[in-house]
């Protein structure tokens, strides 16, 4: 896969852990003074076996260097996540029989992107959307977010997400729309084998140039005196069920 370099930080044990286990082209890693020795040891092996270089650094240098991000002691620098481009998500995937991936339409929170990451991986999605403005990155607080997961996730930067959908229709994709309220429960649509499921940003909720390309809405149903959840848990639950079941017949509104 070709593509962009994302960012050249990362911070924190586990996001590091799961950099060097995935091959992400690191160049050092830097453990602070006093690090407790278990934890020392997991990256010490990590880091030998992909032949990245070990440095020692106080907690003031590794403030530094991680942005002010939370470190736990271990910040690693180098090449980064690359972004892959879209036409590697719209090949085959050798995973659950429906083929998902996920469109974040404006997403700017990084730590919303790592948790919608994390549960994409956990759940069998195919890979990440993003448009290359007025969204999170791949930034070293999004790859702590996520505890890893945008280390494995294939994600494509496109320029624009409306030809984004576009080209998925044209590959046989169907494009739904997570969307407060008008759209169908997910237990009652069978949204296809492939499927781009569009997240829209914090705000403003999915574009409405983004919206007249879509082919259904869906709506988590709420019990309680909540508005609206979080776009993260929305994601999590559409996940858990569109990727739980086979599909068939699309329905479109």
């Amino acid at each position: 896969m070709k593509g962009v370099k994302g960012g050249n930080v990362i911070a924190g044990l586990h996001p590091v852990l799961e950099a060097l286990e995935a091959g992400d082209g690191l160049e050092v890693v830097y453990l602070a003074v006093g690090l407790r020795q278990r934890n020392r040891k997991q990256i010490e092996l990590a880091a030998r076996r992909r032949g990245v270089r070990l440095l020692r650094a106080d907690r003031r240098e590794l403030d530094r260097l991680s942005g002010g991000a939370v470190h736990q002691g271990v910040v690693a620098l180098g090449g980064g996540r690359e972004y892959c481009q879209l036409e590697d998500l719209l090949e085959p995937f050798p995973g659950p029989s429906r083929h998902l991936l996920l469109v974040l339409d404006g997403i700017q929170d990084p730590r919303n992107l790592g948790a919608i990451a994390r549960s994409a991986l956990a759940l069998g999605a195919a890979g990440l959307v993003l448009p290359g403005r007025r969204s999170a990155g791949l930034t070293p607080a999004a790859l702590k977010a996520s505890a890893g997961a945008l280390s494995r996730l294939p994600v494509a930067r496109v320029t624009n997400v409306s030809r984004a959908l576009e080209r998925m229709k044209e590959a046989g994709f169907w494009v739904s729309g997570a969307v407060a309220a008008g759209g169908r429960p997910p237990w009652e649509i069978d949204p296809g084998q492939r499927v781009a499921l569009v997240l829209g940003g914090e705000g403003g909720g999915i574009r409405p140039g983004v919206e007249r390309l879509l082919d259904f809405r869906v709506t988590v149903p709420l019990a309680g005196p909540v508005e609206s959840l979080n776009v993260s848990v929305a994601a999590a639950l559409l996940l858990y069920d569109w990727l739980g079941r086979a599909g068939s017949t699309p329905v479109r509104d």
